[in-house]
């Protein structure tokens, strides 16, 4: 893993290693380690299964629990300082479940797109084995494994880095089914577009209004739109999923979400038949027709007229020598049409 990857990875869970050497190892499979030495990641991952327990237990208690003081009726001068829960140990064990499942991590780990920075062992690559959630589940774990023995085990430090790679906040207060996470939204829309995901600056306010908003924590977001975001919570999780709404309901209204290029990628000649089809089947295009018919030259070679139509785009035709090339020709023809491509290959 060369220092470019390795601070990028620090970058999107804004943590910065002492070791980087511990940050590398989260990535490294056994697979890779037994055919070219050092350690893996195996320690790691059960390292982080304990801590992000322990931090996330943390969060269940601090945000449903509290100590509430009673009067002793039997010894008035004594008071009672017990811990009391909004919800039971029941609902807490359903939360904290949900929260660290291998569904909930490796979907985490998918939208930071870390699976991707895997090192592998070739039996590993072949199988693609950084597509299986226990993969990703493992490397979540791992990571953390890393933080908490790079920070000393700093409490502060491991919950910074399990709120901005979990995101608990928001799953708590909107459940684990609703799709308007602002904050994951933003994220994908970085990556896509920007192969980063976004960085947040926080602020606390001292519990002094920040521009006529009260809250304990400022959020601010640059932006590669060439506008800035900020606003305030009583948490950072609070704040930034404000922020994070505000810039995306703003890539919404201005239509710079998304467009066709970033569904099916840049049009390609071998994949032309393939990425028309998809554009299809999402919905952006009415279904490809293509119709063939074969004659012969005057030689008595066989000549295939082709064509491909598509609803609103019209009909594009012509006669090739094989149907199998004609057809990917006409694809990537009407293609390119399509997602009024300009940098058509010259070769086809």
């Amino acid at each position: 893993m060369n220092n470019d990857t390795l601070n990028k990875i620090q970058n999107d869970i804004q943590y910065p290693f002492r070791n980087p050497d511990l940050l590398q190892q989260a990535f490294v499979r056994r697979s890779y380690s037994k055919e070219n030495g050092g350690e893996d990641n195996e320690v790691l991952e059960f390292i982080g299964d304990k801590a992000l327990d322990f931090v996330v237990v943390k969060l269940l208690a601090e945000k449903y629990g509290s100590f509430a003081e009673e009067y002793d009726d039997y010894n008035p001068n004594e008071d009672w300082n017990e811990f009391e829960s909004e919800y039971s140990e029941g609902k807490l064990t359903e939360l904290k479940k949900k929260l660290v499942c291998r569904e909930m991590l490796a979907s985490r780990i998918r939208m930071l797109g870390f699976q991707y920075e895997l090192i592998l062992g070739e039996g590993d690559k072949e199988q693609n084995i950084q597509d299986k959630e226990s993969v990703q589940e493992d490397l979540f774990e791992a990571i953390i494994g890393a933080v908490a023995l790079d920070s000393n085990w700093d409490l502060e430090k491991l919950s910074n880095v399990v709120d901005l790679m979990l995101d608990p906040e928001f799953y708590l207060e909107n459940g684990f089914d609703d799709e308007d996470n602002y904050v994951e939204l933003l994220q994908q829309w970085y990556q896509k577009k920007h192969h980063q995901i976004p960085v947040y600056c926080f602020r606390n306010t001292g519990g002094f209004p920040y521009c006529g908003k009260y809250g304990k924590y400022v959020c601010e977001l640059g932006s590669p739109m060439g506008k800035g975001f900020w606003d305030v919570g009583d948490t950072k999780s609070e704040a930034r999923m404000k922020v994070a709404k505000q810039a995306y309901e703003y890539l919404e209204e201005n239509d710079l979400l998304y467009d066709w290029i970033d569904e099916v990628g840049e049009p390609e000649f071998d994949r032309a038949i393939n990425q028309l089809q998809e554009l299809y089947q999402k919905g952006y295009i009415g279904e490809p027709q293509y119709d063939f018919s074969e004659s012969y030259d005057e030689n008595g070679n066989p000549v295939w007229h082709c064509e491909c139509y598509v609803e609103g785009y019209g009909c594009y035709y012509d006669d090739f020598s094989s149907k199998k090339y004609g057809k990917k020709s006409l694809a990537y023809d009407m293609l390119c049409e399509i997602l009024e491509w300009e940098g058509k290959d010259d070769e086809t």
